[in-house]
């Protein structure tokens, strides 16, 4: 088992923390359309196993 682990991370001094946590002021961007997107929802996740059934299934007749 491997005990050995690696930090991918550089350590950060409190003077960059402190400028990486500023609070900047927000802007919002008018005329721009917001798009619903369509949600993932059970029955699609039933549909794409309903799918892969099949296709399977006819795999194996070939």
């Amino acid at each position: 088992m491997n005990t050995t682990t690696t930090n991918l991370f550089k350590a950060i001094s409190k003077t960059e923390t402190k400028e990486l946590t500023i609070i900047v002021k927000e802007t919002l961007a008018f005329g721009v359309a917001q798009t619903q997107g369509k949600h993932f929802t059970a029955a699609d996740l039933w549909n794409i196993q309903r799918q892969k059934r099949s296709i399977l299934q006819r795999k194996h007749y070939a």
